[in-house]
């Protein structure tokens, strides 16, 4: 019989502090300035004006995150049989788990992949490629769908949606190189950490035995994986900071993007379950 996989929800905590700490670094330096120009007045207005910016960026840090990743994503409503064929699924799979249904996406990209994004289960959103949709019979579609709801149930998704814009905006300027990129440089070591907390190398696994203990038959998230090595997951515009999200690599290149297991050692794995 196959089990439930329950993980321990993934703190925000780190990933609200990697964002802060650029900001008193450079309010020190701010208030080293004005203790030199105005004395312990100016000292006083540093800390006090680096402690409030520090609050508003941690406050606002996943303030529309969600609106944010679909639009980057190029995500649109579905509509017509497509969104009843999705919602049928999502609605039996979300009752089961207890969780609201997600609001459903769709990308237009030939690639078979799919994505989770939310900073709650009320907030979340679960988008799929049109390449998915053509691939999958009813009952691999299913098992995708399954495992997205298992990982909006798991509960460490906020974190992976905060990591689009604690990790991912550095990363990105990291990469582009430039003032913003020597900005963010001595911040390097404190990106990687912030990338490396998020893309676990283990979770890929067990959010597979989670969606198949969700649906009761691994043999259909076998069979969707294997469809979805053939098809292909890379996706047409990858983005680094969201690659974390989709279900399979995207073939975005980037400090955001950690190493994942490959679908074929997934595939190995349900197949001793």
């Amino acid at each position: 019989m196959t089990t439930i996989v329950e993980t321990a929800p993934k703190p925000i905590r780190p990933l609200q502090m990697a964002t802060v700490i650029p900001v008193v670094a450079a309010g020190i330096v701010v208030s080293a300035l004005l203790l030199l120009a105005l004395g312990l007045l100016g000292l006083l207005v540093g800390i006090i004006g680096t402690a409030v910016v520090a609050v508003v960026r941690v406050r606002r840090l996943g303030h529309g995150i969600e609106a944010e990743v679909l639009s980057r994503i190029g995500a649109e409503a579905v509509s017509g049989p497509l969104e009843a064929r999705l919602t049928n699924l999502a609605e039996g799979l979300a009752a089961q788990r207890g969780v609201p249904i997600p609001a459903l996406r769709l990308v237009d990209d030939p690639a078979a992949n799919m994505l989770v994004v939310g900073m709650t289960p009320q907030q979340s959103a679960l988008v799929v490629t049109t390449g998915l949709l053509q691939a999958l019979d009813r009952i691999q579609l299913e098992a995708i769908i399954g495992r997205g709801i298992a990982e909006i149930r798991q509960g460490d998704l906020p974190a992976g949606t905060l990591a689009v814009r604690s990790v991912g905006r550095p990363s990105s300027a990291l990469d582009a190189g430039g003032a913003a990129g020597l900005a963010a440089r001595p911040f390097a070591g404190l990106v990687a950490a912030g990338a490396a907390y998020v893309t676990d190398p283990d979770r890929d696994l067990l959010l597979d035995q989670a969606g198949v203990a969700l649906t009761r038959y691994p043999p259909g998230l076998i069979a969707a994986l294997e469809i979805c090595e053939r098809v292909g997951t890379t996706l047409q515009r990858p983005d680094p900071s969201t690659d974390h999200l989709w279900m399979a690599a995207t073939g975005a290149q980037g400090r955001a993007v950690a190493e994942r297991p490959s679908l074929h050692l997934r595939i190995e794995a349900l197949r001793l379950l």
